[in-house]
C-alpha cells in the first residue's frame, strides 16, 4: 500500500497530541519565534523536545514552522540556540519561505531535512530543484496550483510534494503579501498577519468581503490527490481550536485509508450517495468552521468567482432552523437539523449580517418547534434563517473519542532484589533494552516485602505516556525495600531507556565569526521601470544616458515589443516576464514569446530583473551573458540570503526611491467576483473600513491580478543603484518625476 502522510496543524501542544492521537503522521507547529503564526498558543521548545520523543516512539513526525523572513541577528544570536535543542533531539525538518534561513539551516543542520513552504510561491517541480543543494527534501506548491500542474510537477521532480487539502486559503500568493504590512505595520513575512483581505472593502460597484476566500475542502477528491503522485495531504489551521486538528486528521486518514484499501470503485459509490458516511462527515466538517460553504480549492475549481463569499467573513456555520413567528421578545423556528444543548445559533440578515445570537438551552430533534428569547429591538421576522455557528454535541464527541484513545508505549520491565546486592530494574521496548542498579538490598528489620508487592509499587507509570506491558519482580525472601527507592528506580530505569530508544544528533558548532562571502558587485546606475510605451518615450527623453530603461512584459503588449526594442536600440535595458507564468498564462506567454521575444535577444538585453523563480530558469536558458538583479519580492532581508542568490549569479534588488507598491499578487480576480469582465475596467479601486486605499490591475492575458497602493510610495534616501518603478503614470507625471530625483 502507498503511504501518504496526513499533516495536520497545531497552534497548542494540547492540539499537537491530539492531532496525532486523532489519526495525524506529522505535525506542523511554531515556537514562540520565527513561524507564519506569531499569535497562536505556539508551545516552548521544552514542550516540543517532549513531544519529540513521544512522537517518534510512535513512528510519527514534527515538523517546525521556521517561515518568515530574518535578520542576520535573529539567524546566528537567536535561531541557532533556539533550534539545537530540537535538532539534537531529532526534529524531523523545518518548513522555510527566506533562502537565508535555508542557507544557514543546511549549513548549521545538515542531517535534518528541509522544507520549502508554499510561501517561496513555487509552480512547478523544476523550479523546486533549484533548491534541492540546500537540503530540501519536499516543497509545498503555491496553493493556486490545479490538479493538472500537481501531476506535472510530479513528473518533473522526485522531491516529495505537500498539498494544502482543507482549510483556510490566503487571497494572495503566499509569501507575495505586503497588505498588513503597508496598513499596520504588521507584516505577514514576520508572522503578524493582520488578515486584511477579511475586511468589508468598497468599491465603485458596490461593498463586501471580495478578498476573502472560502475555505477548502478536498474529501471528495482524495482518489484524485492520491493519483496525482502527493507525498502528504497538508491541513490548515494553526489559529484554530484543537478539535479542529483532531477531527480532520481523523478524516482525512479515514478516508484516505478507505481509498486506498478498497479503491476508486468503492471511493466513487460513497461520493455518489449523499446519505453515505463520507457525506455525512463531510456536512460534520462544514458544522465545524466554514467560510460561506466549502470550495474544492483551486485544485479543482474551474471557475474563480466560486473560491469567494462576499457576503459574510469568519465561520458562516451550518443553516439549522428557519423562523415562523416573532414579536414581543420571542422567536419561534423549526429546527431543520438536530440541535443541542448549548449550540450557538445565530439569527442573520439576508446580506448575512448578524441579527441576533444566542446559546441554546435544550436539545431539539429536526422537525420541531423551538421557542428562543430574544433581545427586543433585534430584527427578527418569520421567514429569517437561522445558523448553527457552534455545534456543541460535536466538539464533545471529538474530545469524547480523543479521550478514549490509549496510545501509551508499552514497555516490559523485570525487577531482580537479592539480600546484600544492588536491586536492579531492567527495561526493553523498542528493541531497546536498559538495566539500573539501586541501593544495595538490606534484609527487613520487620515485615518483608514479597514479589507481588514490590510489581505493585513498580506498576504506576502515571504521568508519563508509559505503560507496563509486562511487569515481572522476583524478590528473594526476608528483604527491606523502600517504597522512595523502589520509585526512584522506576523513573530512571524508563529515562534512560527513553535516551537510548529516541536516537539524539549532533549540531555542527555554533556559528562563530566567518568571513563574509563576497556579494556580486554592481555599478552604481539608476533603473527605470515602465508599464506603457509612452512611459517610455518621456523616460529616454529625460533621463541620462547611463540609466537602464526596464521593460515590464506582464504589463507590455506583446504586439508592443518590438517597437520597445527599437526605441531601446543604442540604451540599457532590463527586461522581467509575468511574476506569474503557470497554467494557461503560462502558455500564452510562451507563444508571444516565441513569436515576439527574439527582438530582446542577441545581446541587447543588459540584465533580467528576477521576480520568481521560474525567472531565474527562463533567464538561464534565453540570456545566458545577461547580469541578474532581484525584483523586490525576491527577499534579502539578511546577507545569508544576498549570498544564496549569489549562487544563482543575482544581484540585490535595486532601491525603490518612488513607485507604487505591489501589495498583493493574486490569482482571485476582483472584475470576476463584481461581473466586471469584458467591460474594459482594467483598474479597479477599493478601499479598508479604515481609510486605506489600492487598485487591482488585471493581467487578464496571464491569469492572475496585481494589486497596488493608489499612491505611490517615496523613499529620500540618498543610495546608489535607484529605482523609479512606473505603473499608470501620465507623461507629465514622468517627466516632472525624473526631474525631482535626479534621474
Amino acid at each position: 500500500m502507498r503511504e501518504i502522510e496526513i499533516l495536520a496543524p497545531a497552534g497548542s501542544i494540547e492540539g499537537l497530541y491530539g492531532a496525532l492521537r486523532m489519526g495525524a503522521d506529522a505535525v506542523y507547529v511554531g515556537t514562540k519565534q520565527f513561524g507564519a503564526r506569531a499569535f497562536a498558543d505556539n508551545p516552548s521548545v521544552e514542550e516540543l523536545t517532549e513531544a519529540l520523543i513521544y512522537a517518534h516512539l510512535r513512528k510519527k513526525k514534527i515538523y517546525l514552522t521556521v517561515n518568515t523572513l530574518l535578520t542576520d541577528r535573529e539567524l546566528e544570536e537567536e535561531l541557532y540556540p533556539m533550534l539545537l535543542p530540537l535538532y539534537e533531539a531529532g526534529l524531523d525538518a523545518c518548513i522555510v519561505q527566506d533562502m537565508g534561513v535555508l542557507k544557514f539551516l543546511h549549513q548549521y543542520f545538515p542531517d535534518m531535512d528541509l522544507h520549502a513552504s508554499t510561501q517561496m510561491t513555487l509552480f512547478s517541480g523544476e523550479e523546486a530543484e533549484l533548491l534541492r543543494p540546500y537540503g530540501v527534501t519536499r516543497y509545498v506548491p503555491a496553493r493556486e496550483l490545479t490538479i493538472e500542474e500537481i501531476r506535472e510537477a510530479r513528473r518533473q521532480t522526485d522531491l516529495e510534494i505537500e498539498v494544502f487539502v482543507h482549510g483556510a486559503l490566503c487571497y494572495c500568493y503566499s509569501g507575495q503579501c505586503l497588505m498588513s504590512q503597508v496598513i499596520g505595520g504588521r507584516s505577514g513575512n514576520r508572522g503578524m498577519c493582520a488578515q486584511p483581505c477579511r475586511l468589508k472593502l468598497r468599491t465603485p460597484y458596490g461593498e463586501g468581503y471580495f478578498l476573502s476566500t472560502k475555505d477548502t475542502c478536498t474529501l471528495m477528491h482524495i482518489p484524485e490527490l492520491a493519483d496525482a503522485g502527493i507525498d502528504s495531504f497538508k491541513i490548515e489551521g494553526r489559529m484554530k481550536r484543537k478539535e479542529y486538528g483532531m477531527f480532520l486528521s481523523h478524516l482525512y486518514r479515514k478516508y484516505t485509508d478507505i481509498y486506498l484499501r478498497k479503491g476508486r470503485e468503492y471511493f466513487t459509490e460513497l461520493r455518489e450517495d449523499t446519505e453515505s458516511e463520507l457525506w455525512r462527515d463531510y456536512r460534520r466538517s462544514m458544522d465545524l468552521y466554514n467560510r460561506g460553504g466549502f470550495s474544492d480549492s483551486y485544485l479543482f475549481e474551474k471557475h474563480k468567482d466560486v473560491m469567494i463569499y462576499p457576503e459574510k467573513n469568519g465561520h458562516f456555520g451550518v443553516k439549522a432552523g428557519e423562523v415562523v413567528r416573532a414579536g414581543r421578545g420571542k422567536a419561534e423556528f423549526t429546527a431543520i437539523e438536530r440541535l443541542h444543548y448549548q449550540d450557538i445559533l445565530e439569527f442573520r440578515e439576508e446580506d448575512g449580517t448578524q441579527a441576533y445570537e444566542y446559546t441554546l438551552g435544550d436539545d431539539a430533534a429536526a422537525g420541531t418547534s423551538v421557542l428562543a428569547n430574544v433581545m427586543k429591538g433585534s430584527h427578527i421576522y418569520p421567514g429569517q434563517a437561522v445558523y448553527r455557528t457552534r455545534n456543541q454535541a460535536l466538539l464533545d464527541k471529538i474530545r469524547e473519542e480523543h479521550d478514549k484513545i490509549d496510545d501509551s508505549f508499552g514497555l516490559r520491565g523485570r525487577f531482580l532484589a537479592r539480600r546484600g546486592e544492588p536491586a536492579e530494574l531492567t527495561v526493553s521496548g523498542n528493541g531497546v533494552e536498559v538495566t539500573v542498579r539501586g541501593d544495595v538490598v538490606q534484609e527487613a528489620a520487620r515485615r518483608p516485602v514479597s514479589s507481588g508487592e514490590a510489581a505493585d509499587r513498580l506498576d504506576t507509570l502515571g504521568g508519563t505516556s508509559y505503560r507496563w506491558e509486562e511487569l515481572e519482580a522476583e524478590v528473594e525472601a526476608g528483604c527491606f525495600l523502600p517504597m522512595g527507592g523502589l520509585k526512584e528506580l522506576r523513573r530512571r530505569g524508563v529515562a534512560e531507556w527513553e535516551e537510548r530508544a529516541v536516537p539524539r544528533r549532533k549540531a555542527v558548532d555554533v556559528p562563530a565569526a566567518r568571513k563574509k562571502s563576497a556579494l556580486l558587485a554592481r555599478d552604481p546606475v539608476d533603473m527605470i521601470s515602465v508599464a506603457e510605451l509612452s512611459q517610455l518615450r518621456t523616460a529616454l527623453k529625460y533621463a541620462g544616458r547611463d540609466t537602464i530603461f526596464h521593460l515590464k512584459l506582464e504589463h507590455i503588449p506583446s504586439e508592443d515589443w518590438e517597437e520597445a526594442a527599437g526605441l531601446l536600440a543604442g540604451r540599457r535595458m532590463a527586461l522581467s516576464f509575468p511574476r506569474i507564468l503557470r497554467g494557461k498564462g503560462k502558455r500564452v506567454f510562451e507563444k508571444e514569446w516565441e513569436q515576439y521575444g527574439g527582438v530582446f535577444m542577441g545581446g541587447q538585453t543588459e540584465m533580467i530583473v528576477v521576480n520568481s523563480y521560474a525567472m531565474v530558469l527562463y533567464a538561464g536558458s534565453f540570456f545566458p551573458d545577461a547580469k541578474l538583479t532581484a525584483d523586490t519580492n525576491l527577499y534579502q532581508e539578511n546577507r545569508w540570503a544576498a549570498e544564496a542568490y549569489a549562487g544563482w549569479g543575482i544581484q540585490p534588488p535595486f532601491v525603490t526611491v518612488y513607485g507604487r507598491v505591489p501589495v498583493m499578487v493574486t490569482e482571485g480576480c476582483l472584475a470576476k467576483t463584481l461581473s466586471l469582465c469584458g467591460r474594459g475596467e482594467n483598474r479597479i479601486p477599493f478601499t479598508t473600513p479604515k481609510g486605506d486605499k489600492f487598485v487591482v490591475v488585471n493581467h487578464c492575458k496571464y491569469c492572475y491580478n496585481t494589486i497596488y497602493t493608489e499612491q505611490p510610495a517615496v523613499c529620500v534616501a540618498d543610495v546608489p543603484c535607484r529605482r523609479m518603478d512606473l505603473t499608470w503614470e501620465r507623461e507629465d507625471e514622468v517627466r516632472k518625476g525624473i526631474g525631482k530625483w535626479n534621474f
